[in-house]
């Protein structure tokens, strides 16, 4: 019984036996194929659920603030990580309050401005490139950047290779019209990045 016992165990162990890359003579490289995977993620845009422009305004007057962080990951690891992210409020009647059925009850998107700003932070090579680049002046004379009447790029990105990823926290500014009705006034802005 002992001696079927040592016979299996034996077994075991010759099966168990790792295989060679190879066999080589002493003073000569042995060499072993070696391999590993980059593994490729997704593009994707993150944004705030709601924001609350921090300065409010009087008719004919000009309420803004900034939107909150919006962050663009890259993590194809693509040779070409090209990317746009846009940004509108088309398909919308822009800013209402009390419904938006009465006068002076609608900012319309003509009247909204985005300013995206330099990035904030970045990360990975190429160039990145803001749709309205520079610094936003507080309190604003007059509405910078471009309305949101149409799609706007809001931020880029071109060249470089790998992953790589672009916040930034941009403005947005309403110019309201002299026969705007008080209210809380709530639009829809929507980021989207291909």
């Amino acid at each position: 019984m002992g001696l079927i016992g040592a016979i299996a165990f034996g077994a075991g162990v010759l099966t168990s036996t790792p295989a060679h890359a190879d066999t080589c003579a002493a003073n000569t490289a042995c060499s072993t194929t070696t391999t590993f995977d980059v593994t490729a993620g997704v593009l994707d845009i993150t944004v705030p659920d709601t924001a609350d422009l921090a300065n409010d305004a009087a008719p004919g007057e000009n309420a803004y603030g900034q939107l909150g962080a919006i962050t663009v990951n890259d993590e194809r690891a693509s040779a070409t990580p090209t990317w746009t992210a846009s940004v509108d409020m088309t398909g919308t009647t822009g800013f209402t309050t009390a419904g938006g059925d009465g006068a002076g009850e609608v900012i319309p998107e003509t009247s909204v401005y985005y300013f995206s700003g330099d990035a904030t932070a970045t990360t990975g090579d190429g160039t990145f490139t803001a749709g309205q680049p520079g610094t936003f002046t507080e309190p604003p004379t007059t509405p910078q950047g471009q309305t949101l009447a149409a799609s706007r790029t809001a931020y880029g990105h071109t060249g470089g290779t790998g992953n790589n990823s672009a916040t930034w926290n941009p403005y947005i500014t309403a110019a309201l019209a002299l026969s705007n009705v008080s209210g809380q006034y709530t639009g829809t802005i929507a980021h989207t990045v291909v």
